[in-house]
């Protein structure tokens, strides 16, 4: 039986392994590694890929914002990994910390 742990910690996405096309579109792109407390995962899949948004302002009229999206993609170690990325800073959140935009939700191991 498959078991998912909850995670949820910053990763760290390997730099220059993004795909610069979806950036360009105003997407995140995926990247094709990341660590996550010193070990290195390298993505050899994307499962699934979802889209959240919200109103500007949080009133039911106005614009609507990319605010989060989220991957679940298979790991080279063979797991399944719910990653996701914000758009932005939560508010009150550190300077250092507001650098770290990409999370490890869940861990599965198959």
């Amino acid at each position: 039986m498959n078991k998912e742990e909850f995670i949820s910690e910053p990763i760290t996405p390997e730099p220059g392994s993004f795909d610069t096309t979806l950036m360009a579109i105003g997407l995140a792109s995926l990247p094709g590694a990341f660590t996550w407390r010193d070990q290195r995962f390298e993505i050899v899949e994307c499962l699934e890929h979802v889209k959240q948004t919200s109103n500007e302002g949080g009133t039911a009229v106005g614009d609507r914002y990319l605010r989060r999206q989220s991957f679940t993609v298979r790991l080279d170690s063979g797991q399944i990994a719910r990653i996701y990325v914000e758009r932005q800073a939560r508010s009150g959140t550190s300077r250092s910390s507001a650098k770290k935009r990409w999370f490890l939700y869940s861990l599965t191991s198959v």
